[in-house]
């Protein structure tokens, strides 16, 4: 077998003087003039083995100023090796509904290093180990390999680093394996981990909840598979030869400034192909309109065409329409919102049943997700497939440290994909599922938008961890999805309501294409929103991402009573003094009552109190809205800091109140009740329907989770 993957290399190697790589579109795009690395991938697949066997050539540049004495690969797929490894510790202990369930017996996955040197034959094999980066908490984790150099690679040095591997594909536990004759893989070779100057490497192990990080290269892979399988793969196909004597066929693919590489492969597959034409699905207007908001020129706005590609089912396959429908909406608005997608093709894959493959993202491919049965309501497999899009955007251009800052990527990805949906579709009904029949349609379920859900899960999450947190690091699974996800993308469109659209609209693409290919943290983020709104809203992200106070402002109090005409006591009256009795004030009401104009007189003093239910509190600029209706149908509005634990507004009018409402325009979305928003004189709070949404939504969690845990 090593024989046979020394003339594929050969082979390999003489195809690099054909095709160029597939480089990114230059537009804007601020692409680096050459990756830090660069990788070769020969890789074989035993389908009746299930085995993956390959050879791999990276080359790695120091563009650090100090000298680097190794290098630290993650090895993701031995975290399927055994019980010990970071990943299934981690899922052993979150145990509900049967999540942490190790594979059977045969069906363990892992990758063994079987020779690695320089490219001058100098074997490197003996300075091999396992690294134990985050600690000792899993000390027999063996998902990071060290290497030790014969020496330090000087700054400007490059290394050239020839490995062979072989992999036990996994009956998947998690994102990549097998399933009878279907196979997704991806987390599969050797991949150094990023060198930070002055902190050395950043190779976590591969934990439960965490994704990923990585440099962005330039790859040439060749994949070879039995010859009736289809291939899907990033990148875009260059070559195809076929072995008719031994049955097979090797796909090359090419692709330029990503920073992963996955691909799939089944025999059942069927390949559909369409162009994304930019002039059929952008009209003149929409660039004219988007160039305005954006303070942009307009061929800056314009839109590339782009080839796609779907693998999908032929049980699936009546759906392929609506596939496509979903990855023209979410190409063509990412791109006039963020930026045109800088790469020729985009592939979609249903994902292959029970490889635990849906929807997952990397860099030109993405996995949907979708069922037999579907409702034309439930915006499935729509919303899917406008998300695993959109990571390509945040996960796989601008490429924060996953690990580290999964709401970088997660949470503006969440709250794209709701203003796509919104803008594509509008409102969904929410995919109650049950045993793959949909139950919509039965149950009557209302239609709302992700925001909506969104907002829900993030006021219920808030006490258990900042959004801030490392991957592993949160309370369990549920904390870690809810915060990354769905709190910090309500925090998003919550500081949208602050800054308002024109501006929120250039913070987010001045964002993006300014750190596409730079690893962007959260300074960055939070220096860019305070350049580009003009304000400092540092507070915003100290205060509602980094801490877990919720954020809770109401009307506590709502009433109107009658001024008197008089008061009692003794008065001073032209020089004398002169006591006023509840008798004299009797008298007086009696013998006013009966003027014309004592109705005008009335007046009415209502008193609206306030109160800070929650911990967090706005700060800088920022202050809270209060709305008082009266019921001659006139407003008054007014302002509060925010600040004390309470406050009270008084107004004297000829009528009386009907309601008050603190953050009547729906600014404050992270706030915890919006049941106590808004008061009326009868005591009844308002947002009824917000609180059915939410107790629905509870429901069809707990469903979810049943059905995708189980």
């Amino acid at each position: 077998m090593r024989k046979r993957i020394g003339t594929v290399c050969l082979l390999g190697a003489a195809l690099l003087v054909l095709p160029p790589l597939a480089l990114p579109r230059q537009e804007a795009a601020g692409v680096a003039a050459a990756p830090v690395l660069r990788y070769e991938i020969w890789v074989e697949l035993d389908a009746a083995g299930k085995m993956l066997l390959g050879k791999e050539e990276i080359v790695w540049t120091n563009t650090s100023r100090e000298a680097v004495p190794d290098m630290l690969l993650h090895l993701y797929w031995n975290a399927f090796k055994n019980e010990e490894s970071a990943f299934l510790r981690e899922a052993r202990a979150e145990s509900m509904f049967g999540r942490g369930k190790a594979p059977d017996k045969g069906e363990w996955g892992w990758i063994d290093v079987t020779d690695i040197r320089l490219a001058d034959g100098t074997d490197l094999k003996s300075g091999l180990g396992f690294a134990t980066p985050d600690g000792p908490e899993h000390p027999d984790d063996q998902t990071v390999m060290r290497v030790l150099f014969p020496e330090p690679v000087k700054p400007g040095e490059s290394v050239r680093l020839q490995l062979e591997f072989r992999s036990k594909v996994p009956r998947t536990v998690a994102r990549s394996g097998y399933y009878k004759s279907s196979f997704f893989i991806a987390q599969w070779f050797p991949k150094p981990g990023v060198y930070e100057e002055g902190k050395g490497w950043n190779a976590h192990a591969y934990h439960q909840n965490s994704e990923f990080f990585a440099d962005f290269a330039d790859f040439v892979v060749h994949i070879t598979v039995p010859q009736d399988f289809t291939v899907g793969s990033s990148g875009k196909q260059t070559e195809v030869r076929i072995d008719e004597s031994a049955k097979k066929t090797t796909y090359t693919y090419r692709q330029s400034m990503v920073h992963d590489f996955a691909w799939m492969a089944d025999p059942r597959y069927i390949k559909i192909e369409r162009e994304f034409i930019a002039h059929k699905e952008v009209t003149p207007e929409e660039y004219r309109e988007t160039a305005d908001l954006l303070g942009l020129p307009l061929e800056e706005v314009k839109l590339p065409d782009v080839k796609m590609t779907l693998l999908i089912a032929p049980e699936h396959e009546r759906q392929t329409e609506r596939h496509f429908r979903a990855l023209r909406a979410a190409i063509k608005y990412y791109g006039l919102w963020y930026g045109p997608y800088p790469y020729e093709t985009v592939t979609m894959v249903d994902p292959p049943y029970r490889t635990g493959s849906g929807g997952m993202e990397y860099p030109t491919l993405f996995t949907a997700g979708t069922q037999v049965l579907t409702s034309k309501d439930i915006l499935s497999p729509e919303g899917v497939i406008v998300h695993e899009f959109g990571h390509g955007y945040w996960y796989g251009l601008v490429a924060n440290n996953e690990f580290e800052a999964a709401w970088l990527d997660e949470g503006f990805n969440t709250y794209s994909t709701g203003r796509v949906m919104a803008r594509a579709y509008g409102p969904g009904a929410m995919p109650m599922v049950f045993k793959g029949i949909p139950l919509t349609g039965l149950l009557r379920l209302p239609k709302t938008f992700d925001f909506e859900l969104d907002r829900v899960a993030a006021i219920n999450t808030v006490r258990y961890d900042p959004v801030t947190a490392w991957s592993w690091r949160f309370y369990n699974s549920g904390s870690y999805a809810a915060n990354v996800y769905m709190r910090a993308a309500t925090l998003l469109r919550t500081l949208e309501g602050l800054l308002g659209e024109p501006a929120w609209a250039r913070v987010m693409r001045t964002y993006h294409m300014r750190y596409r290919y730079k690893h962007p943290g959260k300074a960055e983020f939070v220096g860019l929103v305070n350049e580009v709104s003009g304000k400092d809203m540092t507070w915003f992200f100290d205060e509602l991402l980094d801490s877990t106070q919720a954020f809770d402002y109401g009307v506590a109090q709502v009433a109107s009573v009658k001024v008197p005409r008089a008061r009692r006591g003794v008065f001073d009256v032209k020089g004398a003094r002169e006591e006023m009795t509840s008798k004299k004030i009797e008298e007086l009401d009696t013998r006013e009552a009966k003027s014309p104009e004592a109705k005008a007189k009335t007046a009415y003093l209502t008193t609206v109190v306030l109160r800070r239910f929650g911990e967090a509190r706005v700060r800088g600029d920022a202050q809270v809205k209060v709305l008082v209706r009266f019921k001659d149908g006139t407003t008054e509005t007014r302002m509060w800091d925010g600040q004390a634990r309470w406050t009270r507004l008084e107004f004297i009018k000829p009528v009386e109140v009907e309601s008050a409402q603190v953050d009547p325009e729906g600014v404050w979305l992270i706030d915890a009740n919006l049941a106590n928003n808004s008061r009326g004189v009868d005591g009844l709070r308002r947002n009824v329907v917000k609180l059915l949404t939410q107790l629905l939504f509870t429901v069809q969690n707990l469903l979810q989770f049943v059905s995708s845990w189980s």
